[in-house]
């Protein structure tokens, strides 16, 4: 491939990664916003479901013995596997299953979990159960946008263009390694920095001892559409890049080429 083509597939991939960027930060800002958009308190099932639940102790209790629940409906029951703290304030927590009967009508539910003994005058605080009664009337009950339209987690949507955007990355990194090498092969390179100064434009450039360039060499420098736009002499370099100097009369862009004069 000439400099031509490597730097069109350079710039094709930069932006699939960049669209797969955007895509995957609305995916994430979308699977955050569910948490302010549904409280902790809803829990959304079919029937037949089990599904696991987490809740605050209204009293201390040691044992998952000790718990009980009470609801509306003798079709929900929890199954309690450990009480832990609470990740954040460090409160007594309990952790379970709810299961769902399976010939449950759709609808509303509540359900609350208590010590079996309790002192505390404070009411238990109740979930509550939406049962409904297929898959697609759950999904279209979603919060989440991407949930609702496609029927899969905005996180899964967002770690699937992950690969994507590692590819995208990797590519440009290598297209633009190839294409250097094609424009230094050629006696051209870009300017990758570009400083403005008192005395004018410190330029830097990816040619160096190796590609003939010295002190005092005059180079030219041309925008994208190959029109020559100023000049710069060569102030220092090393084998592989160079710094030049221009007047600050000259328009210069970085990602411009330069080459000898």
């Amino acid at each position: 491939m000439d400099v031509r083509q490597v730097t069109r597939w350079r710039d094709l991939a930069s932006k699939i990664a960049m669209a797969f960027c955007f895509i995957a930060l609305l995916a994430l800002v979308d699977g955050l916003l569910v948490a302010f958009r549904e409280p902790a308190d809803l829990v959304k099932v079919l029937p037949g479901a089990s599904v696991e639940l987490n809740g605050e102790l209204t009293d201390e209790a040691h044992r998952v013995e000790d718990l009980t629940f009470v609801s509306d409906s003798d079709r929900l029951t929890v199954t309690f596997e450990a009480i832990h703290k609470g990740y954040f304030l460090g409160g007594d927590m309990w952790r379970g299953r709810l299961s769902v009967g399976p010939d449950i009508a759709p609808g509303k539910y509540n359900l609350s979990v208590l010590p079996k003994r309790t002192v505390s005058a404070r009411k238990a605080p109740a979930f509550r159960i939406l049962v409904f009664s297929g898959p697609l009337s759950l999904q279209k009950s979603s919060t989440s946008l991407v949930r609702r339209w496609f029927g899969i987690s905005a996180f899964a949507v967002a770690a699937g263009c992950l690969p994507v955007i590692l590819l995208g990355i990797g590519a440009v990194y290598l297209l633009s390694g190839r294409r250097e090498a094609l424009l230094a092969a050629s006696g051209q390179a870009e300017v990758y920095r570009l400083i403005k100064g008192d005395s004018g434009y410190e330029i830097r450039f990816g040619l160096g001892a190796a590609h003939g360039m010295s002190p005092g060499t005059r180079v030219t420098i041309c925008n994208q559409a190959g029109q020559p736009v100023a000049t710069a002499t060569v102030e220092v370099c090393n084998p592989k890049d160079s710094v030049a100097q221009a007047t600050s009369d000259q328009s210069i862009k970085v990602g411009d080429l330069v080459s000898r004069a």
